[in-house]
């Protein structure tokens, strides 16, 4: 009886992970889902790019100054 209502339990803990992502996985994959899916991977991509940009115009700053004082330049 005891082994009965253990695998009782156990099954109705599946059933219910189950369930639980299955309906996550379905909304992942609603219209909604995936609007807010590719909101997420614009964002992402515009925070790298905009970091991408700083770093760039930052390096390019450096090394303007440094160009500059070797060949004498800045006066």
């Amino acid at each position: 009886m005891g082994k009965r209502v253990f695998w009782f339990a156990v099954g109705v803990g599946l059933a219910a992970v189950v369930v639980l992502k299955g309906r996550e996985l379905y909304e992942k994959f609603t219209p909604k889902g995936v609007a807010g899916q590719l909101e997420s991977a614009r964002a992402n991509a515009s925070s790298w790019l905009g970091d991408f940009v700083a770093t760039v115009s930052e390096a390019m700053a450096e090394r303007e100054g440094e160009l500059r004082e070797a060949t004498g330049l800045d006066g």
